[in-house]
């Protein structure tokens, strides 16, 4: 079944924390859990080590961080883009949160939603993602919007979920 891409949405809360908190450096992957869909966790394979950055989009600072092989992040590549930054500060780290959609009117409708956090104590960072999708029938193209997606959350099917524990170096 074709499906259009309708949008998707950045959601840029006012800050309910202190943006004080830095994330940049280099952290090791100390342990790495996950499941799909999301239930019981167990061991996944994901990179050795992490590097976040931050970055600037229209003016607002947000951080992006990166798989590595090596502790000196020599060879990285991107785990989620500007599309998997934490742009929101939070109590003790930053928020990611994304909304899609896809279809709607005589196709179905695909909503779409990602909440992540990166959350740092002392020099353990912990990152925790979850993704919930829902195909829905009957939206008219107007009614599959991002905002459709926001306002459905997690009551939406949780597709998978990862919890990252790492220490800076």
């Amino acid at each position: 079944m074709p499906m259009r891409k309708r949008g998707l949405a950045l959601v840029l809360v006012a800050a309910c924390g202190s943006d004080d908190v830095d994330l940049t450096g280099v952290y090791r992957v100390d342990s790495a859990v996950g499941s799909e869909p999301c239930g019981a966790d167990e061991t996944i394979e994901f990179a050795a080590f992490v590097k976040f950055a931050k970055m600037e989009l229209f003016g607002q600072p947000f951080f992006a961080y990166d798989g590595c092989t090596d502790a000196g992040a020599a060879e990285c590549s991107s785990i989620g883009g500007l599309f998997g930054g934490f742009f929101e500060p939070i109590d003790n780290g930053w928020q990611g949160r994304s909304s899609f959609s896809a279809g709607g009117g005589e196709l179905s409708c695909l909503l779409g939603l990602v909440d992540q956090t990166a959350l740092l104590d002392g020099t353990r960072l912990t990152i925790e993602v979850s993704r919930f999708e829902e195909e829905v029938d009957g939206l008219t193209v107007d009614q599959c919007s991002p905002d459709e997606a926001e306002k459905r959350g997690e009551d939406m099917p949780c597709l998978d979920h990862s919890l990252i524990d790492t220490t800076k170096i």
